[in-house]
Formats: C-alpha cells, structure tokens, sequence
C-alpha cells in the first residue's frame, strides 16, 4: 500500500511507526501492530512538518492566544481552560475580532462598544489574561474578506502563540463562522515570509483548536482535549462579572430572564452571584459533562467525572500537536 507524503502530514510516533509497518503488498505485520500503543492519537496538520532546526518553542512561557468574534466569547467557553493554563505559567491573550457594539437593548451602539471595551480590560486584570484585544470590525458585520484575514494573521504572528483556540465554522452567529474561516484561512499563510510582510513568519505554526457547540452538521464536536474546569469556577465567575452590559443587561433581556438578575439585588451576595452565572451562562460546560461522560471515562478511568468541562477540538488547519503538544496542554 503506498504512502505518499499527505499520509505522513501530523501523524505521532506511534502512528508513523504503524504506517511503517505496512508492507508494500498492504500486508500488516501483526507484531508490529501488537506493539503499537493502545490510544495513540494522531492528527492531520495542514501546515508542512518543520525541519528538526524549527520544530522547537520559542524560550519562555506557553502562549494560547484565544480569539473570539465578540467582548465575552472566549470568557464564556475557554475562561476556565484559561485560568488552568495561566495557573500553570503559561500567557494567555483574549481577542474579540469585532467591537461588540450591537449586544445590548438599551444603549446605543457607538455606547455599547465603549462600555464593552472597558469591561474587557477588567475582566482581563481580575482573571490576569496577558492581554484582551478587540480589533473592532463591526459586530454583526464580520466577514471573512483579504483585509481582516491579513490583521488576524499579523496579530498572531506578533504574538507567536504556541496554541490558538477560535470558533468552529457551523455556529450559530454569522460572526462566529467569519472568526473560525479567518483563523482557518490564516493557518498556512503563517508562514509564508512574503505575505504579511509586517509581521515576521512564523516557522513553527500554532497547534488549532475548535471551542465547542452544540451543532451536529455537518458533524458533532469530536472532542480531542477534555479540561475539568471544576477548581476554576469562582475565579471565572468573578472575571465574568465584570462584564456587566452582558451578563446582567443584554443576555438575561435576550434570554428572557430579567426576573433572575432582579433577584440578585445588587450582586453583594457572592455566592448567590455566582450560582446564576454558573447556571445561565456558564451551562454548556455542564452539558459537556454529560455528553462527553463516556469520552472522559474512557480517556481518564482512574479521574472522577467532572461536573463541568471545557471541550476542544483539533483543527486540521494549523500545525498537527504531537503528544507532547496535548500533554503540554492538558498538564499531563
């Protein structure tokens, strides 16, 4: 069975050495197979391997560069894989690719992208975030044009992240869908020198990930990296609640439950405070719990379920992540 150079694209150690257990008649040599370790994952990369003289990091911290469409996505699904990674050393740099100007019922646009961008910067200071960016294309009216593809792919090559999580490209928000294409767009062109030319290439391209949804076509989130985001839930609660125009104005109006955040009176009472936004904004991190139960088990049998968990995918449009690359990730 011949094997041509796209098969080799991202596969682990593991995963070579079972490709290259396979005779040229398609016959398997069941020793080698018997020997190949149970779960080895290996992933497609869109991005060429680096030769062994770039396949190294860069001295000092991880970098994860998170990038949302709006002034609270990457809060609401990474915030506790956020908090982890931080608490493990690494950087970790929030970006909003629009201003966000739209999500509120209230106050005018040109007022809701002010009020937002000052409620990033708090957020970012109470969660310690290396950073919360918003580029400012208008929310509502992003697209996934040449001019955008160039500043999100200058911003990352300025920031050299080691790891980048986006949107998927069937989410329910337009903007989610243009984020997650621009991201995918960029992935290769990381490292062409002589496109970009503001920012140098970068030799050792970031490893991709999907934050998750909800969505089943054109497939449901194949969940490669399960974060237990339990311990970390009252710190994201506390940089969530920052954001005042969105977790107490324009979603609960949105989502017709007014009456919830009335109750809390002036959001003194902590616990109480933090109880409705683990349930109202923060539910997809239970319902990854349950649907990814069976997933977890069987990844890790000897760890008790998590009742919330953060999700991700990996994404064939950035650097294939080795073992090392999860592990890395994962602190395991």
């Amino acid at each position: 069975m011949p094997i041509n150079r796209r098969s080799f694209l991202g596969l682990s150690k593991g995963a070579v050495a079972f490709a290259a257990a396979t005779s040229a008649t398609g016959v398997l040599a069941s020793s080698k197979i018997e020997a190949k370790p149970k779960k080895k994952r290996s992933f497609i990369g869109a991005c060429p391997p680096s030769s062994r003289e770039y396949n190294t990091r860069r001295p000092g911290p991880t970098r994860v560069m998170i990038i949302g469409a709006h002034p609270d996505d990457a809060d609401i699904v990474c915030g506790g894989t956020a908090l982890k990674l931080i608490s493990r050393g690494f950087k970790v740099k929030f970006v909003s690719v629009t201003d966000g100007r739209m999500g509120h019922h209230k106050l005018t646009p040109d007022e809701t992208a002010a009020v937002r961008r000052r409620e990033t910067l708090e957020a970012a200071r109470r969660m310690n975030l290396d950073g919360y960016d918003i580029y400012g294309y208008p929310d509502c009216g992003l697209y996934p044009t040449e001019e955008a593809r160039m500043l999100v792919a200058r911003k990352i090559r300025e920031y050299q992240p080691d790891f980048i999580i986006t949107h998927r490209t069937c989410d329910y928000h337009a903007d989610h869908r243009a984020t997650g294409q621009l991201v995918m767009d960029a992935g290769y062109l990381l490292g062409v020198p002589h496109w970009c030319t503001e920012a140098p290439a970068q030799r050792l391209r970031p490893v991709i990930l999907y934050m998750s949804d909800s969505f089943t076509l054109p497939r449901a989130l194949r969940p490669d990296v399960m974060i237990d985001v339990d311990p970390y839930l009252d710190s994201l609660c506390d940089g969530l609640d920052a954001q005042v125009s969105q977790f107490y104005e324009w979603l609960p109006w949105d989502g017709g439950r007014e009456e919830k955040v009335a109750a809390l009176g002036d959001r003194s009472d902590i616990k109480a405070r933090n109880a409705y936004l683990v349930r109202y904004v923060l539910g997809r991190k239970r319902y990854d719990a349950r649907r990814f139960a069976d997933a977890w088990k069987e990844e890790f049998p000897s760890l008790n379920l998590p009742k919330h968990m953060e999700v991700f995918e990996v994404s064939e449009y950035g650097r294939a992540p080795t073992e090392e690359d999860l592990k890395l990730f994962c602190g395991m």
